[in-house]
C-alpha cells in the first residue's frame, strides 16, 4: 500500500511538474514548435541582394537549413529542386538558407546542381543559431501561409516522394501542379 501511494506519489509530482513546464516555455529561450510563429528575418541572398518572408506574402514555404560541409544537407537538394517544381511559387516555395560563413561555397554549389530555388546566407547564424536554435543541420520548416510552423523535420529527407508530396499538401493545404 505504502508502494502504491509513493508512485501515485511520483506520478502527480511528475504530472505537476511537465505542466508548469509546459506553461513556461519561452520562445526567447528554446526553439520554435509546431503551432509557434516562425520569426521575420532580413538575410543577404548568395547573389547580394536581400529578402525577407515579406517578399512571399502569400505562397506556403518549404525553409531548409543546409551547409555545403553537411554531407547529408547536399544530398538532399535535388530532390528540394524537384519539390520546388512540382508546385506553383505563388502556392508553395522552397527556400534554402546556407549556414556556410563563405557565401561562395553554397552559391557555387547551387549553380553546379542548377538549383533554382531561392537561396539565402545565414553566414553569422544569427536566425539559425540565435532566433532558432537550430539543434542539427539539415533542418526544414514547414510553414504554413499565415507563417505559423506546420512541421519540423530534423534531417534528410526525399522530398519529391510522393508520401512526402502528399504529407506537404495537407500539412499546409496547398495542391501540386496537375501532370499533363
Amino acid at each position: 500500500m505504502l508502494n502504491a501511494r509513493r508512485r501515485l506519489m511520483r506520478w502527480a509530482v511528475a504530472g505537476a511538474a511537465a505542466a508548469f513546464l509546459a506553461s513556461c516555455r519561452n520562445g526567447e529561450h528554446e526553439e520554435p514548435a509546431a503551432g509557434d510563429r516562425f520569426p521575420d528575418f532580413a538575410l543577404p541572398d548568395l547573389d547580394g541582394g536581400a529578402s525577407s518572408l515579406a517578399v512571399y506574402p502569400d505562397a506556403a514555404l518549404i525553409v531548409n537549413f543546409w551547409a555545403t560541409w553537411c554531407e547529408p544537407c547536399r544530398h538532399e537538394m535535388p530532390s528540394l529542386e524537384r519539390l520546388s517544381s512540382l508546385f506553383r511559387p505563388k502556392d508553395l516555395l522552397v527556400i534554402g538558407i546556407a549556414v556556410d560563413s563563405d557565401r561562395n561555397l553554397p552559391r557555387e554549389f547551387r549553380l553546379r546542381h542548377k538549383l533554382t530555388f531561392p537561396m539565402l546566407s545565414d553566414s553569422d547564424q544569427t536566425l539559425s543559431s540565435g532566433a532558432l536554435r537550430v539543434p542539427a543541420f539539415p533542418i526544414t520548416y514547414l510553414l504554413k501561409r499565415n507563417r505559423t510552423i506546420a512541421r519540423i523535420i530534423v534531417g534528410a529527407r526525399d522530398w519529391a516522394e510522393p508520401k512526402m508530396v502528399g504529407e506537404i499538401e495537407g500539412l499546409l493545404a496547398v495542391r501540386r501542379i496537375p501532370a499533363p
